[in-house]
């Protein structure tokens, strides 16, 4: 079996992003791929196989905010699909797995930021005002009541991003060797 530092790894996020791309593979469906989970899994697999290290940590982080969206999601609409177990579980704990061999800097609490508003920016540009792709468009609906305005919530995730990326960069980070 490989170890955490090898290549190999970035595989199992492009599987994940492939496994996805199939479920979506109706034209109906295809901006659903621009979601910051399954754009998240190419990167990430890219970020493993080039060991780009603040990208894995980058990657990790807005996968893992996901997971209790989705679970939430699922438990509401009803809508569970297996590719998205891999998605929402197995990519971040790879992720973090491989990040933490890996190690990061200090800057990824100024780039998971900026990633988070390229992902929204692209989900704006590319996607229907329909699908909210990464609420790009919309405050989430099970929230609207919370959040009237749009830029307030919109603030407060990315403030709520940003101390999730500084808890885990302090309870995660480790000192290269």
């Amino acid at each position: 079996m490989a170890t955490l530092n090898s290549r190999f790894w970035g595989f199992v996020p492009l599987v994940f992003f492939g496994l996805k791309a199939w479920q979506y593979r109706s034209p109906a469906d295809v901006p659903q791929l621009l979601w910051f989970c399954n754009v998240s899994n190419i990167i990430l697999s890219v970020a493993i196989f080039w060991q780009i290290r603040n990208l894995v940590f980058i990657c990790a982080v807005l996968l893992s905010i996901g997971l209790p969206i989705w679970i939430f999601d699922f438990s509401v609409n009803g809508d569970f699909h297996i590719f998205s177990v891999f998605t929402h579980v197995l990519s971040p704990l790879l992720a973090f797995l491989v990040a933490r061999n890996l190690s990061w800097t200090l800057h990824v609490l100024w780039q998971v930021p900026v990633y988070y508003v390229c992902l929204q920016v692209l989900a704006r540009i590319l996607t229907p005002a329909e699908l909210n792709i990464n609420v790009a468009f919309a405050v989430y609906a099970p929230v609207k009541i919370l959040f009237p305005n749009f830029w307030f919530y919109s603030a407060v995730n990315l403030v709520g991003l940003l101390l999730f990326t500084a808890f885990t960069h302090r309870v995660l980070h480790r000192n290269p060797r």
